[in-house]
């Protein structure tokens, strides 16, 4: 309960942030009319009473569809929201609209039938056939007496017992309580409320995300770490229909009831200074020959008019934000600039940035000040406004977007937040890779950035951890300045990033940048991805939470490609003896966390992969690696004799590495299994890889500590009803130690090792070395059309545009 305590207080402390004023005295209701070209059916509307609030818009956007796709084509249905209804003391519900139901019968005038639905569901059958069931003689019917968040309610009968005074005033159970001392609970089939797991395919007709912490939507990640939901494919594949239908709940010429009041109120926004700059910027950045303002204030960019920045005639044309909320569609622009949008419903906020995507060509930037009066019509919080960006960003892919929110303060300078999202503005962006020295991040770090297709360069980071401290802190209070190692502006469009240090250091490049430099942050340790438009790469066997802007791969990226290893067999040709056939190369790494190379297992694995090569009448190479123990060298050597080519590894090496020319000239590869860099630089290669699984190493104080918290991050509680809790707690604190990565999952690397084995591109060493053919491994290039399909770039690139906005970049440090 600590959690949901400490959000209750807070409440009573800032104000119910989230939501926007409770003064509604009704419903909102989205009319479904009868399919032109269809007779209209005689029967009744199908009236659908939804409990919802703000952080759940998208929610309701897929439950609405969900009820277009399968309902009957000639009847009616009334869609009706309810949403900051006047009179409720929310403050203390687990969510925003939790008594809500319990007002339907007066809602609906005390008359006919209503169906209730949380907003958290989809229907996947027509809730008519719910709506006409037989009730007999009861007023309720749901799934059993304790569940109400699917029912079908006779209004009348139900009106005594729930309505405005009750509804306010008793609380869910009780109420509850009163149905069934009354007598007037009935069945319902369990298919009309199949919660999570229960779920089947074909048999279910409303799939309910009961489990919080699982919804596919993450409605409000400052509250919960979202895992998977058995069920969440079905409303990630509905959403995407209401994409590609272009289904909005409002639109232009049908708005919320409230917008034309709102637009009529509109005043000017404050920190006109702050946000011409961020217009400025983008222009820039962006080439943008010409603009549009929708704002609240008139010749807000006469300024940058009169700068002479922008080309042509018609190069700043103004629409007030009033006039775009009425209905006016203005003519398009490469960049458009708005703001206001704070002081309007948030009902309408999709459909109006859905609007402005439309009509910038390139780009569009959005300045936000959070309205946190009593009298808000939006909801003050900055993850709300992200997330409507990125949800109308994923509807015009091919248009960048910047989003600056700010919170005024007393005697302060705003508190400010910002994500840069959407397209590339160039078609050949500025990419850093950043290495260090640890040789597997590194060699994942270039991998990725040469998978990726544009011209890169890399940023090599010192081991000077106290130095890049000191940036950090700077770089937190803003006060600028080149990073360790010459890092400076201008600052790169994209860092690839793998590790904790250079996950550290590309974030501290992307706020210097204010945020306009995408991260690609790979593996455990370069951090989360969090709420943000930055693309994380992550192995499915680290078991970490999930996110949807993370792709899951089997192995890491990896810098091993044919034309490398094309370059390094002309490079080292006399590797190994003539006529050695097989020529086995045998990859050795060492101790980690979780794995140990002790003497014996190096001198026991020797033996056995030499005897095979002996065997076949083949020569054996020996690479070893930073971590592998010096004793286990020795034992390595003495195993070995005369017969084996030893690598070892040193910290510096006089010539050029011969690793890649091993790789090359090898016909089989042997790989420790500890290590996921060295099994991903094998398979690349596209020959026959066997795996040296290597003892589990005794698990250390912070090993332990680690294994206890992800097990209590994992440990749900359940409710009578049988559903899962939301986190709460241990539970919670413990699982957003894992999502930071302060404390992880162990490498789950028997499930790496399966899952190769099953792809056909490895084997278990089991004591024989046999030649096969192996699959073409394609998952970098998968990686790489995937992250550019995620950053496409926003129209053609501009000649000249590069200098001037690393002029501009400079100049902002």
């Amino acid at each position: 309960m600590a959690l949901r305590s400490r959000r209750v207080l807070t409440t009573f402390i800032h104000g119910d942030l989230r939501h926007a004023r409770a003064d509604q005295t009704g419903t909102v209701c989205i009319r479904l009319a009868s399919r032109p070209g269809v007779t209209p059916s005689d029967k009744p509307p199908v009236r659908i009473f939804m409990g919802t609030e703000a952080v759940q818009f998208r929610a309701e956007r897929a439950f609405v569809w969900s009820i277009e796709r399968v309902r009957d084509p000639a009847r009616v249905y009334e869609i009706h929201l309810m949403r900051d209804l006047v009179g409720f003391e929310r403050r203390l519900w687990l969510t925003g609209f939790t008594n809500y139901r319990f007002l339907i019968p007066e809602l609906a005038g005390g008359r006919g039938r209503a169906i209730y639905n949380d907003a958290d569901q989809l229907y996947l059958s027509d809730p008519a056939w719910l709506f006409d069931k037989d009730m007999g003689a009861a007023g309720v019917l749901s799934i059993n007496d304790r569940d109400t968040s699917v029912m079908l309610i006779d209004c009348e009968r139900m009106r005594p017992l729930w309505n405005g005074q009750a509804a306010r005033r008793t609380g869910n159970r009780e109420l509850e309580q009163h149905m069934r001392e009354a007598g007037l609970w009935g069945d319902l089939d369990d298919a009309w409320n199949a919660r999570d797991a229960e779920y089947r395919a074909g048999e279910s007709h409303v799939v309910h995300y009961t489990t919080i912490h699982t919804q596919p939507w993450r409605p409000t990640p400052q509250d919960y770490v979202y895992g998977a939901n058995p069920a969440g494919d079905v409303w990630t594949q509905i959403d995407r229909e209401a994409d590609e239908a272009g289904f909005q709940l409002f639109d232009a010429a049908h708005p919320s009831g409230g917008l034309a009041r709102r637009a009529a109120m509109l005043e000017p926004e404050p920190d006109a200074a702050e946000r011409l700059a961020d217009v400025r910027r983008l222009v820039v950045d962006s080439g943008a020959e010409s603009l549009l303002y929708c704002g609240t204030e008139p010749q807000f960019l006469a300024p940058l008019a009169r700068s002479g920045r922008l080309k042509g005639d018609n190069r700043v044309t103004e629409c007030p934000l009033a006039e775009l909320a009425m209905g006016r569609q203005p003519d398009g622009a490469d960049m458009v600039a708005v703001d206001g949008l704070a002081q309007l419903p948030d009902l309408d906020i999709a459909w109006l940035l859905n609007t402005l995507f439309g009509v910038a060509r390139r780009a569009l930037v959005v300045a936000v000040t959070l309205d946190t009066s009593a009298q808000r019509s939006t909801p003050a919080d900055e993850i709300w406004w992200y997330q409507q960006l990125a949800a109308a960003g994923v509807r015009h892919p091919d248009r960048h977007w910047r989003l600056i929110v700010r919170q005024p303060r007393r005697l302060r300078h705003p508190r400010e937040w910002r994500w840069t999202g959407g397209a590339l503005l160039d078609a050949r962006p500025r990419v850093w890779a950043l290495t260090h020295y640890k040789t597997g991040h590194a060699s994942q770090a270039v991998g990725m950035a040469a998978a990726l297709g544009w011209p890169f360069e890399t940023r090599e980071l010192t081991r000077e951890p106290w130095r890049y401290a000191q940036a950090l802190i700077r770089t937190r209070l803003g006060l600028g300045g080149a990073l360790p190692g010459g890092i400076r502006a201008p600052w790169p469009d994209m860092v690839v990033a793998s590790g904790w240090l250079p996950g550290l250091v590309a974030r501290a490049i992307s706020a210097r940048n204010l945020s306009n430099t995408r991260l690609i942050l790979l593996g455990r340790r370069s951090g989360r991805v969090g709420e943000s438009p930055h693309i994380g790469v992550v192995c499915r066997h680290f078991d970490l939470p999930s996110n949807p802007r993370e792709l899951v791969t089997t192995l890491p990226p990896s810098k091993v490609d044919e034309t490398q290893l094309a370059e390094a067999r002309q490079q080292w040709p006399d590797l190994f003896r003539a006529d050695a056939k097989p020529r086995v190369v045998m990859l050795v790494g060492g101790d980690s966390a979780q794995h140990t190379l002790d003497e014996a297992t190096a001198a026991r694995m020797t033996a056995d992969v030499l005897g095979e090569a002996r065997r076949a009448g083949g020569q054996l190479a020996i690479l070893t690696s930073r971590r592998t123990p010096a004793k286990s060298v020795d034992a390595i050597r003495q195993a070995a004799g005369t017969e084996a080519i030893i690598e070892p590894w040193t910290p510096t090496r006089p010539v050029a590495n011969p690793y890649l020319g091993y790789l090359a000239s090898a016909d089989i590869l042997v790989v420790t299994g500890e290590s996921e860099s060295m099994l991903a630089e094998a398979v690349a290669t596209g020959k026959p890889v066997y795996i040296l699984p290597l003892p589990d190493a005794a698990p250390g104080l912070r090993r332990r500590l680690a294994d206890w918290v992800v097990r209590q991050a994992n440990t749900d509680r359940f409710n009578k009803r049988g559903s899962r809790r939301p986190q709460e707690g241990l539970q919670y604190a413990c699982a957003r130690l894992v999502e930071r990565r302060v404390l992880v999952p162990r490498r789950n690397m028997p499930k790496l090792h399966a899952a190769l084995v099953d792809q056909g591109v490895a084997r278990i060493f089991d004591g024989e070395l046999a030649p096969w053919t192996p699959p073409v491994w394609h998952e970098m290039d998968w990686v790489a059309q995937r992250i550019r399909a995620m950053l496409p770039v926003a129209g053609a690139g501009l000649a000249g545009r590069r200098s001037t906005a690393a002029a501009e970049r400079a100049a902002h440090g």
